[in-house]
Parts: structure tokens; C-alpha cells; sequence
């Protein structure tokens, strides 16, 4: 993939403490999707959906919502989160089969994009975090 540029949190109404909890480095989650934004142009879209399982992660070219979801755009590609992967060439791929732990992994970091939530595998969330959640390793 080309370099990574810029990273969005698409929220819902009510999310918006996780751009602190990004600034912060904290492991937080929330219900709907972020946007890797590449060098060439390129935009892939994360969030939680229901296939390969019932409760795992997806990507893809467009929105997951549809246009008149009541979702509001921030930027967090500053944030301490994302530090290590803005500017960098990164990886991305599925820990597991079942697609619950999507790794983005760069020369100088990583963050994990799980559908995890508070305890629970069974969520419609994005969790971003550094160390998965039992029962995954990654």
C-alpha cells in the first residue's frame, strides 16, 4: 500500500470523548467507522459487520452507512494513537480467519481494529487498541 496520510473517525452522535481517549493513547471504541485516507487518493473504510461472523470487521471503498446516517467527521490523524503509522508505508491484514482483529501495521508501529466492546466479543463497535483482547493474540 502507499504511505498513509490521514485518518478520520466517522462518529455517532455521543462518540465523540474517543478523539480524547485517540489523543490520549487509550484504547477506545465506538460505533461507527474510521477512514484510512493514502497518498495515491485512495480511501479504505473500517467498521463493524456482520459476515465473515456475526460481530467482526470489514473494509471496503465506501461508506458501510448509509448517506443519511447521522455521522460527523473528525480528524484524528494528529492524535498519539496514530503517530506511528501517519507518513509511513503500512500493512494491513486479518489476524484470523473470522476477521474480528484487523492488524495496521507500519515500519514504526501498530494499532489493532477489533469488534470488541467493553468486555465483550459479541459488538457493533470498533475497538482501537495496541493488545487484543483475550481470547485473540495478535
Amino acid at each position: 500500500m502507499s504511505k498513509l496520510t490521514a485518518i478520520h473517525y466517522r462518529l455517532f452522535e455521543g462518540e465523540e470523548l474517543v478523539v480524547d481517549a485517540a489523543e490520549r493513547d487509550e484504547t477506545h471504541d465506538f460505533g461507527g467507522e474510521l477512514v484510512l485516507t493514502f497518498q495515491d487518493g485512495q480511501k479504505l473504510f473500517v467498521s463493524w459487520v456482520g459476515e465473515p461472523v456475526q460481530y467482526a470487521i470489514g473494509t471496503q471503498g465506501s461508506s458501510h452507512f448509509l448517506p443519511d446516517a447521522q455521522l460527523t467527521d473528525f480528524d484524528v490523524s494528529a492524535s498519539t494513537t496514530w503517530a506511528g503509522l501517519i507518513g509511513q508505508e503500512v500493512a494491513l491484514h486479518f489476524t484470523a480467519p473470522d476477521n474480528q482483529v484487523l492488524r495496521v501495521s507500519s515500519a514504526t508501529g501498530h494499532l489493532l481494529l477489533c469488534s470488541f466492546e467493553r468486555g465483550s466479543w459479541r459488538a457493533d463497535e470498533v475497538t482501537v487498541c495496541k493488545q487484543a483482547p483475550a481470547p485473540y493474540d495478535a
